[in-house]
């Protein structure tokens, strides 16, 4: 087998919040093509890097000049490259969020009040500014960020997710049912919590951030990205331009 230029990697499409860990390696691009997910741009060198080996990946191919694909090993090809639209993963999946994705807070369709409560929550969220978390992350190991995710709303408002939080200013949330309600808070009664899950979040695939009045927003999964210095100072940046 020779002409061999690069590695194929196809994820699920479900799986498209994996790729913020390769984001910041030079020459990826990506595409969809039905339920996939395809990357290119590997050379064969780079597929030993960890953060490509640790990728949920559906099949890997290694491409030669014809662009055909052949299952590593093997002298065969099985088919050909798809014709998809090729995009950079910055441009395929942008770090900052949508103006959409976290909206302001938005009425319930039924009252829903929140109430102070005596039971000890632990915290797996913090909002915050995106200011405060780029000043603790260019100073943090990597290590207490490795295991954290982030999301930015247009208005610079960052929410974290994972544990330990990190020990900046902010507000705690506790995570049930995913439904994110604020530390020292509670449903009142608490037994609607369940009621509440099932009719806002009926797929329990989004995350349902509430305030303690009640109001409350939907943040679908894939806005996460994992916590790396290189993403959240791309972030700043970007909210630097765009303000």
């Amino acid at each position: 087998m020779s002409g061999i230029k690069e590695w194929i990697l196809v994820l699920a499409h479900q799986d498209v919040a994996a790729l913020g860990a390769v984001r910041d390696l030079e020459g990826l691009r990506a595409a969809t093509h039905g339920e996939e997910l395809w990357v290119r741009g590997i050379s064969i060198a780079a597929r030993a890097e960890l953060k490509l080996q640790q990728l949920p990946t559906l099949h890997t191919y290694m491409l030669d000049e014809q662009e055909r694909l052949f299952p590593p090993g093997k002298p065969t090809p099985i088919g050909q490259l798809p014709r998809v639209r090729w995009r950079t993963l910055k441009e395929f999946m942008p770090v900052t969020l949508p103006v959409s994705a976290m909206p302001g807070a938005l009425p319930a369709p039924y009252p829903i009040q929140l109430a102070p409560c005596s039971t000890p929550q632990e915290g797996n969220a913090l909002l915050t500014d995106l200011a405060t978390w780029k000043t603790y992350a260019e100073g943090a190991p990597q290590v207490r960020l490795q295991p954290l995710r982030f999301a930015v709303s247009e208005n610079n408002t960052v929410l974290i997710l994972g544990t330990p939080l990190p020990p900046v200013p902010g507000r705690e949330y506790f995570l049930r049912d995913n439904i994110l309600l604020p530390c020292g808070f509670e449903f009142d009664p608490p037994v609607i919590a369940a009621l509440v899950a099932r009719k806002l979040n009926p797929q329990q695939q989004n995350l349902l951030l509430f305030d303690t009045e009640g109001q409350w927003e939907q943040i679908p999964p894939e806005y996460f990205v994992p916590c790396t210095r290189s993403a959240i100072r791309l972030t700043k940046e970007r909210r630097t331009e765009d303000d």
